[in-house]
C-alpha cells in the first residue's frame, strides 16, 4: 500500500514554468499538479473529507518581497489549516529541503521531527496538535482496513487522483519556461494511461 504520510527524499524540483500572471491565484492550477493535489505541509489530498480547502502560500511572504508574489517559484500549494496557522512566518522551502529528511509520520499517527528544519515545521504547523494525530491515525487505520478486506473502492477513494484533472494544455499563460511538464501532469498522464491508481 502507498504511505500517504511519506514525505519526499529528495526536495521539489519543479514540472512546470508558467509566469506572467498578475494575480497569484492564477496559479493555482498549476501548483495543484505540480505538489500532486495535497498539502505540501501536512500531506492532506484534496479527496479526503477531513481536509479543508486548498490555497496558494507564498513561501517567503508578499510583506517582505512583493516581487516575489506572483513568482511560480515562491508559491505553495497548501490546505487552509496550514497556510493559516503558517501566515508570514518562514518555513524550510521544499524545493531545497527533502521534508522527509525532517519528518516522519509513525504508524500511530504521531509525527517525529528528524533535524531543527523538522522541529521548525511541527511548531510553526502545529502538526503535533492531537487533533492531527488523530486524524492522521484515523485515516491510516482506514487504508489498512480497506487493504486487509481487499477493498479497492475505498483504497481508490483515499489514495487515487482526484476526478477533475485539468487539462493544463488549455491554460495560457503569459509565458511558460517548462512546456514539457504538460505533457507530465496528472491530465496528459491519465490520458495517455500511464497515471497509476494510487500515489
Amino acid at each position: 500500500m502507498v504511505d500517504p504520510f511519506e514525505y519526499p527524499k529528495t526536495s521539489h524540483s519543479r514540472r512546470h514554468g508558467p509566469a506572467g500572471y498578475r494575480d497569484y491565484k492564477s496559479f493555482h492550477s498549476w501548483l495543484r499538479d505540480e505538489f500532486w493535489f495535497r498539502c505540501v505541509f501536512c500531506l492532506h489530498r484534496e479527496r479526503w473529507p477531513t481536509t479543508s480547502k486548498f490555497e496558494v502560500d507564498h513561501l517567503i511572504p508578499v510583506s517582505e518581497r512583493r516581487d516575489l508574489e506572483c513568482c511560480y517559484s515562491n508559491l505553495l500549494y497548501v490546505c487552509r489549516r496550514c497556510n493559516s496557522l503558517k501566515t508570514s512566518l518562514r518555513v524550510p522551502d521544499p524545493g531545497l529541503v527533502a521534508y522527509g529528511d525532517c519528518l516522519r509520520v509513525n504508524a500511530d499517527g504521531s509525527i517525529a521531527a528528524l533535524n531543527g528544519e523538522g522541529h521548525t515545521l511541527i511548531r510553526i504547523l502545529r502538526l503535533d496538535r492531537p487533533e492531527r494525530v488523530r486524524q492522521r491515525r484515523m485515516i491510516l487505520e482506514i487504508l489498512i482496513g480497506a487493504e486487509n478486506t481487499g477493498n479497492a473502492l475505498q483504497l481508490r477513494d483515499w489514495l487515487g487522483f482526484p476526478d477533475d484533472l485539468e487539462n493544463l494544455a488549455r491554460l495560457k499563460p503569459p509565458s511558460n519556461s517548462k512546456p514539457e511538464g504538460i505533457q507530465e501532469s496528472a491530465f496528459a498522464r491519465r490520458e495517455s494511461g500511464t497515471l497509476p491508481d494510487y500515489y
